[in-house]
């Protein structure tokens, strides 16, 4: 019996193919726009960033648009409907972590044009054989362990993405694999999820201590903090990571691992070049505290060094080269931020949350799990950075509801800024997806069962442990 042929119809010159979920987009966006523009519907200065902000999250969660695209509507609304100043609305642009997503891009188009990441990869293949979980593990604890040499989580997530990519190449797993996946996941997850528990290891940590220092007098001290968070938030969230991501990832090789000529032949001259420039910028990402270069003018550093004409680490033409989606992605989601803190909304947040919250001396274990609930509310609403600037403030109120020491109090947005719910709230993993290739259901499914995972386990049991250093009396 002769199959029928099946044809796909395409619109016409000038015409349009919008998908029902890019209508329901387009739709979305208009009643904002409308309900923004309308003078007579009177919303405040709130009411607006209320409803730019919930039609970012929303459609940053749904992906029904690209999120390039999604952040190029949020500006526009914010100018078109006057919901911020210039300077709030494009506060991302002025973020450190934008022009570390720029190095980044440009570091790992470096790595890849010169051969390194392969290099690499083919170094560490023969190590981990044909074993996933082996790979799981062993990308893990690489990523883990570069969380206390490197202070900038965005910095370790550029690098090791190209790196990851060409081990998941060397072993098999190619594009699109869910092997890939799981290789690459293990490696960003084993570097980012740990690093809440360590300081200065990532941006919210970094703003966690100086809105502490400024409300207290004082900031937490390194191993204070280590000690407290470390042993659940980092270590054990890193170990419960590694059987979800072999059962959820778990694959075959595609072909057989075979030795490959580049591990055995001398680094050429733009590798070896590549190599001190990278080693040079890892000594000054880890030695940060000591000479004040932020992270990301590093790496705007080694960015400019890499595309200087004549230094050989790039291709022709490397901006074409280059991905910019992912700068507007990250610029958008930190301007999200902005916008909700300088309007007062992460704030009103915070303070209705309360008043349907209990809070009490006598019941230690409910305001425990109360104010690590709400940072974790507020970092869905502002983003996980903008967690301190907004509960920070209100450090006496609470720790006169609680009973508890102020910093007690302040240690509790730990708990809910380190578990990230959906994956807009963290920039390192919106840049994981952008360019490492990954599939933002996955991503989005690993943050919900990990934070399922934190609230239902790891919270209960840092209140013991809390208790146990004599936190909560």
């Amino acid at each position: 019996m002769p199959q029928a042929v099946t044809t796909r119809q395409t619109p016409a010159a000038g015409g349009m193919a919008i998908r029902p979920r890019q209508g329901m987009a387009l739709a979305a966006v208009i009643c904002a726009g409308a309900a923004l523009l309308l003078p007579s519907l009177g919303l405040g200065t709130l009411g607006k960033a209320a409803i730019v902000v919930l039609l970012g999250i929303g459609l940053w969660t749904t992906g029904w648009l690209p999120e390039w695209l999604t952040a190029l509507v949020f500006f526009s609304l914010c100018m078109l409907g006057k919901v911020a100043p210039p300077a709030v609305v494009f506060a991302g642009f002025a973020s450190s972590a934008t022009w570390l997503v720029l190095a980044g891009a440009v570091i790992g188009l470096a790595i890849r044009h010169t051969g390194l990441g392969g290099r690499l990869a083919s170094r560490l293949a023969p190590a981990i054989g044909r074993s996933f979980p082996r790979a799981v593990v062993a990308v893990s604890l690489f990523g883990l362990g570069l969380t206390f040499a490197m202070p900038s989580a965005m910095g370790r997530v550029m690098l090791l993405l190209p790196i990851l990519a060409a081990l998941a190449d060397r072993l098999g797993y190619p594009l699109g694999s869910r092997g890939r996946s799981g290789v690459i996941l293990a490696g960003i997850f084993g570097t980012y999820l740990p690093a809440f528990a360590i300081l200065p290891a990532n941006i919210p940590n970094t703003v966690f201590i100086g809105a502490v220092e400024h409300a207290l007098g004082t900031p937490p001290h390194y191993g204070q903090y280590l000690l407290l968070h470390f042993p659940l938030l980092g270590l054990a969230k890193a170990v419960i990571l590694l059987p979800l991501l072999i059962r959820m990832f778990r694959d075959t090789p595609r072909e057989q691992l075979e030795a490959e000529p580049q591990a055995a032949t001398k680094m050429t001259g733009p590798e070896i070049h590549l190599s001190v420039v990278l080693a040079l910028a890892v000594a000054l990402w880890s030695t940060d505290a000591w000479h004040g270069i932020p992270a990301a003018w590093v790496g705007m550093l080694v960015a400019v060094w890499c595309l200087f004409p004549g230094s050989g680490l790039m291709g022709k033409k490397p901006f074409a080269a280059l991905q910019f989606e992912p700068v507007y992605y990250v610029a958008g989601i930190v301007s999200l931020g902005a916008v909700a803190d300088a309007s007062g909304l992460g704030n009103r947040v915070a303070t209705w949350a309360l008043s349907w919250l209990s809070l009490a001396p006598h019941a230690p274990a409910t305001s425990f799990a109360v104010l690590a609930g709400l940072a974790a509310l507020v970092g869905v609403v502002v983003t996980l950075p903008g967690v301190p600037p907004v509960l920070t403030p209100l450090l006496h109120p609470l720790a006169a509801a609680t009973g508890w020491p102020p910093l007690t109090v302040a240690m509790t947005q730990v708990l809910g800024f380190s578990t990230v719910i959906l994956p807009y709230q963290a920039p390192p993993l919106v840049v994981a997806i952008q360019t490492g290739g990954l599939k933002a259901g996955d991503v989005t499914r690993l943050c919900l069962i990990t934070a399922a995972i934190s609230v239902c386990v790891l919270w209960p049991l840092d209140y013991g442990w809390w208790s146990l250093l004599g936190w909560i009396g």
